[in-house]
């Protein structure tokens, strides 16, 4: 039985997820702030799904997706700080708007999301692509679930294409110089880094979709969580 679409019990368990994973990789993302910037983008981002994972709990009446993803981005700006708080959070919350009334997310709401995403990085961080910030991976990952919608792919394909293009796209920022932000004034000295926020933006991406991958509906079209 494939997956069409993430239901609302399933996306609680896949933010959970998400912040297991950003906790496990707090120190590779401190390393890599520290070669363009202040060392600790890995605490505020483990700080912030933490805080994301414990509003999760405060939505358990939730009847739609998109009053999970408000509620986690308030609760992850409220607990961080800094521009990369901010923006993460403010992506979360552009689910909300975006997917209002939505009680699933399937390929077109993810689209609908990673383009909200992406107007929001641009309109708080001011940046654009080729900037070496987070916007390249989720650009990426954008572009990547469009061309897999309009393959009539489903949720769990248009997941694989975002993972995939958010990490190559994560890698390539080692290849850019900063045009925004403090790290702008580093010059040459980025070349040969990631930006830590691409590939924070990676790591969730690739949890939502691994996060499928070994949770599979059963044969009967239920989830186990709904058992």
């Amino acid at each position: 039985m494939k997956r069409t679409t993430i239901g609302i019990i399933e996306l609680r368990e896949i933010l959970r997820f998400v912040s297991e994973s950003v906790t496990k990789e707090e120190s590779r993302l401190n390393a890599l702030d520290a070669a363009i910037g202040d060392g600790d983008h890995g605490i505020t981002v483990r700080v912030g799904f933490q805080a994301v994972r414990k509003s999760i709990e405060n939505t358990s009446n939730a009847t739609d997706i998109s009053t999970i993803l408000g509620n986690a981005g308030r609760a992850f700006m409220d607990a961080t700080g800094g521009a990369i708080g901010i923006i993460l959070g403010r992506m979360l919350i552009s689910g909300q708007e975006a997917l209002k009334g939505r009680e699933t997310l399937g390929a077109d709401e993810l689209k609908c999301w990673l383009d909200a995403m992406e107007s929001t990085i641009i309109a708080v961080g001011k940046a654009k692509p080729g900037d070496k910030t987070i916007l390249d991976a989720v650009h990426a990952a954008s572009v990547a679930v469009s061309a897999s919608v309009s393959q009539g792919n489903d949720v769990v394909e248009a997941l694989l294409a975002a993972s995939q293009a958010a990490d190559r796209a994560a890698r390539d920022t080692a290849n850019m110089l900063c045009k925004v932000g403090r790290a702008s004034r580093l010059g040459e000295q980025v070349l040969g880094h990631p930006d830590p926020g691409a590939v924070t933006f990676s790591i969730v991406m690739d949890s939502f979709y691994r996060w499928l991958i070994e949770h599979p509906p059963e044969s009967n079209g239920t989830h186990p969580l709904h058992s």
